[in-house]
C-alpha cells in the first residue's frame, strides 16, 4: 500500500518505549487515514500500552510492555499500513536532539497538569519545587554532618530561592514596582 517516498524515522527507542516521525503525520488530523492505520497497528500489537500523537513534530509515541512485542516488526508494519515506503534509523539526526527536548517538555508538562490538578489548581511545579528545595534545606540544616546524600543546607536554600524567583520574575517585578509606586505615592504626602 506505499503511497509515498518518504521513510518512517525511528527517532528514539529504549525497551518499552518508541518515538518515529514522518512528513505525513505532520498537523494530520486524528482521523487521517495514515494516522488511523499506524495507531491501529501499534494498538493491535502485544503489550501495547499507549499511543501518543503530536501534530507539530509529526512524531508519535508507542508505549508497551518491553519484551512483549519485536520494535524493528512493529515499526515496518507501522510504515507499510501508513504508506511510506519503509523505516530509517534516524538517531543521530540534528532534530533528534529536538525531539528529545520535545518529549521531555511533553512529559514536564503532562506532570506539572497532573500536579495542579491534584492540589485543586492552586499550585504547580513552579512553587512545589522550590518548596521541597526549601525543606530539604530545613532538614539538612537539621541533621547537619550526618544528613547524609542531602545537599548542604545553604546550598538547596539558594537553589530553592533562585529557582522560585525565576519561575516567579513577572509577579516579583510587579511587586517591586507597586511598592516604589507606593513609597513614591506615601513621601509626596509627607511633604
Amino acid at each position: 500500500m506505499e503511497n509515498s517516498n518518504e521513510s518512517l524515522r525511528l527517532i528514539h527507542h529504549h525497551p518499552g518505549y518508541l518515538r518515529a516521525q514522518a512528513k505525513i503525520f505532520v498537523e494530520a488530523k486524528e482521523d487521517s487515514s495514515a494516522l488511523v492505520a499506524a495507531r491501529t497497528v501499534a494498538e493491535a500489537s502485544p503489550g501495547f500500552l499507549e499511543w501518543m500523537h503530536h501534530p507539530k513534530t509529526g512524531s508519535f509515541v508507542v508505549k508497551y510492555r518491553p519484551g512483549t512485542l519485536d520494535s524493528d516488526h512493529l515499526m515496518e508494519q507501522i510504515a507499510k499500513e501508513a504508506g511510506l515506503k519503509g523505516v530509517v534509523l534516524d538517531i543521530h539526526s540534528s532534530s533528534h536532539r529536538q525531539e528529545l527536548i520535545d518529549g521531555l517538555l511533553d512529559s514536564i508538562q503532562d506532570v506539572n497538569g497532573i500536579v495542579y490538578e491534584a492540589t485543586g489548581k492552586r499550585a504547580d511545579l513552579r512553587e512545589l519545587v522550590p518548596s521541597a528545595l526549601f525543606l530539604s534545606s530545613i532538614v539538612s540544616f537539621i541533621l547537619g554532618e550526618d544528613r547524609g546524600r542531602l545537599p548542604s543546607w545553604d546550598s538547596s536554600l539558594y537553589r530553592s530561592y533562585r529557582i522560585f524567583m525565576q519561575f516567579h520574575r513577572r509577579e516579583v517585578r510587579k511587586r517591586e514596582k507597586r511598592k516604589k509606586k507606593k513609597e513614591k505615592t506615601e513621601g509626596a504626602k509627607l511633604q
